[in-house]
């Protein structure tokens, strides 16, 4: 028997010799001949006894029991491998059942989330650590993972709650663990990224076993920057081969070279002792595609000398195109809602001028010599109200009255009157036979195919030539994506010049409102950003292709309709008069007042009502005379909205006129819906208001 085993198999022997145990049995090694020591199994009992009580025969089995012993050795040598490998992780990590249970979690979760392995293991579901807001798109992801790892994204990002009830932005890398219904997830707390330096910092040398479940990037390379490890995703990343990699393949061959400088400084730096954290860089595929990454190392250290480095790479590619798309909606919104107010204010501005311009025509016959200036006036007004509607189709993209259209026919004559007056510039276009019809405000998209034109003709100073093209076309719906469409059937406008072209700078700008290459005073830079919104608001899309000395070509996208192609109306100035009673309400005194003076000159009695609430008790006093409400959108104390709906409550057959310095936008247009009817947008003149009266009166 081993020296060291012969008390522990003595005892168990002593035990069983004064009846406390009904067998000897016991495990040890015992020395062969040949020096060697094999573990057994003793297993004896006593047969026989004495007089006097003492043994005299026992009778037993011994069992050769080493390659047991040794396997259990090992089992218990990889289990406490994996444990240190889980715990030693510079990451959060835990082992997760297919019941979505936490079955195992390091200390770094602990700290992560404030919870103890003892509150959360066996106990917890993962779940309770995300917010209400993911939780669904999570539990998708969880169960799709189980059916096929493949379709569903390796890493991802979500908003955590931990113990203090603090919410905090993850990074989430999660890989299935193969042959189980198991998976491991590594968690990174991007909201505060000192942590996971401080963690990277007491990663362990001994890591690879797990680095090969990790999904995300793990690698180790030599003091000469030639990879050593990398785990089995990198290779797929980055599109090498694991022998590419074990000939030689360096640091500097998966990055961009205009990085290089930086990451051997950098190399530097960490070799030396210095810790940097989390570096970002331009990672190269072997394709030679490029992706941001997120990068961080730490030294390699042998016997006191740096021997190299290892680290782990994160792939920032939807991260970051995330942001950026974030930011330039952020971007475009506010101006849109900076525009919108303007336009509005400018609008209700206007139409004060326009009313008593309107007025004063009406005692001034074309003879009287005011007469001239009046109408000068009037047109003033109105291109005031179009650089307006320049910012409301960029800001609101409201539609006043949608027509199906043959666009080829429509693009035709807009460039045949706008050729009349550009004698330099050649058109040339073409429409194809059998043309969709589009469903368009027939003014606002003159408005897009007159800055699109302008913008051509400025773009070729000494003349050029213009093309014009429209087509049928049908887009996918991987085309459609980056635009929020759905597949189908579009008509696609191209307008190409020969013009000077734009660069990449100009080109990606181009359609924020303000922004002009022109000098000042010889544009508004609200052209393109209206042709933007009005495209946007049509349900399409546009497309801007340039190059210096080349020119510039605009593509638009109109979905295409099912209806048939409606006739022109006649502009119609003639001046409606009439003798019903009409309430006025608006927030504006000044709309109140010239308001006021354009309905009596066109016959009407007249109420009126600053504000919804005020507008409220002067219908219901007078709701048996009222013929028709001309009604105000925006209001401080109630909106046109509420204001409508609670004079539906006492009257559900009032006639109302909506009036608004916004366009149609999404807010009129539920109230047109609802009931209302008609809309008129401010400035308007007297016969535009007159003509919209008489047919909500007459039921036209």
């Amino acid at each position: 028997v081993h020296p060291d085993d012969k008390e522990p198999s003595n005892r168990m022997l002593e035990s069983h010799l004064r009846g406390e145990a009904p067998i000897y049995a016991s495990e040890h090694r015992i020395r062969c001949r040949d020096g060697a020591y094999k573990w057994i199994l003793d297993r004896g009992k006593v047969v026989a006894w004495s007089g006097d009580g003492r043994p005299q025969r026992i009778i037993g089995t011994q069992a050769d029991i080493t390659e047991r012993r040794q396997a259990e050795d090992a089992l218990k040598a990889s289990e406490e491998r994996y444990r240190t490998i889980f715990e030693s992780t510079a990451t959060a990590n835990i082992l997760i059942a297919e019941d979505t249970t936490i079955l195992l979690a390091n200390s770094n979760f602990e700290k992560l989330t404030g919870y103890s392995r003892k509150e959360v293991e066996n106990k917890m579901s993962w779940t309770r650590f995300v917010v209400p807001e993911d939780l669904s798109r999570m539990i998708e992801l969880h169960k799709a993972r189980r059916v096929d790892p493949g379709a569903v994204p390796a890493a991802y990002e979500f908003r955590g709650i931990i113990r203090s009830g603090e919410i905090r932005n993850l990074f989430m890398s999660v890989a299935m663990i193969p042959g189980t219904r198991e998976s491991v997830a590594s968690l990174i707390d991007l909201t505060d990224r000192t942590k996971a330096e401080e963690a990277l910092r007491q990663s362990e040398e001994r890591f690879r076993d797990m680095a090969r479940l990790l999904p995300e990037t793990v690698f180790e390379a030599d003091i000469e920057g030639r990879f050593t490890f990398v785990n089995d995703i990198s290779l797929e990343r980055f599109g090498y081969t694991r022998d590419e990699m074990e000939k030689g393949l360096t640091v500097l061959d998966v990055m961009a070279s205009q990085d290089h400088e930086r990451i051997l400084a950098n190399y530097q730096r960490v070799i030396s002792g210095e810790r940097l954290g989390l570096s970002e860089y331009t990672a190269l595929k072997k394709d030679g595609t490029t992706f941001p990454a997120l990068v961080h190392t730490t030294p390699i250290y042998r016997d006191g000398r740096p021997a190299g480095l290892r680290g782990f790479l994160i792939d920032m590619s939807e991260k970051k195109a995330m942001e950026d798309q974030l930011l330039r909606a952020q971007k475009m919104e506010a101006i849109g809602t900076l525009a919108g107010g303007i336009a509005h204010d400018f609008n209700n501005l206007l139409m004060g001028i326009l009313g008593n311009v309107s007025l004063m025509l009406m005692h001034f016959d074309e003879s009287h010599p005011f007469h001239e200036r009046l109408k000068s006036m009037e047109e003033y007004v109105q291109r005031g109200s179009d650089l307006t509607k320049q910012l409301l189709g960029f800001a609101r993209g409201g539609k006043y009255e949608v027509r199906a259209t043959d666009l080829g026919a429509f693009v035709r004559r807009s460039a045949e009157m706008f050729g009349r007056t550009k004698k330099e510039i050649r058109i040339h276009h073409k429409a194809s036979e059998g043309l969709w019809t589009v469903e368009i405000d027939r003014g606002q998209m003159e408005q897009v195919l007159l800055n699109l034109f302008v913008n051509a003709w400025q773009a070729m100073p000494g003349g050029g030539d213009l093309y014009l093209s429209v087509e049928n076309t049908e887009l996918a719906e991987e085309e459609l994506l980056p635009y929020h469409l759905r597949k189908g059937r579009f008509v696609k406008l191209t307008v190409t010049d020969t013009g000077i072209g734009m660069d990449e700078a100009t080109r990606e700008r181009i359609f924020e409102p303000f922004f002009s290459t022109k000098e000042r005073g010889r544009g508004t830079g609200l052209g393109l950003a209206s042709v933007y919104g009005i495209v946007k608001n049509h349900g399409g899309f546009i497309v801007v292709e340039s190059e210096i000395d080349i020119g510039t070509s605009f593509t638009i996208f109109l979905p295409a309709s099912d209806k048939q192609v409606e006739g022109e109306d006649r502009k119609d100035s003639r001046i409606h008069k009439g003798k019903e009673t009409v309430l006025l309400i608006d927030d504006e005194e000044m709309i109140l007042e010239v308001g006021t003076r354009m309905l009596e000159g066109l016959g009407y009695r007249v109420l009126t009502a600053s504000g919804g609430r005020q507008g409220l008790k002067v219908y219901e006093q007078n709701r048996d005379s009222i013929d028709l409400v001309i009604l105000d959108m925006i209001m401080p104390d109630l909106g046109g909205k509420e204001t409508f709906d609670a004079m539906r409550r006492q009257s559900p057959s009032v006639k109302v006129l909506l009036s608004s310095g916004y366009s149609l936008d999404g807010q009129a247009k539920e109230i047109l819906e609802s009931g209302c009817r008609g809309f008129i947008q401010k400035p308007f003149s007297m016969a535009d208001l007159s003509k919209k009266m008489r047919e909500i009166l007459e039921g036209l």
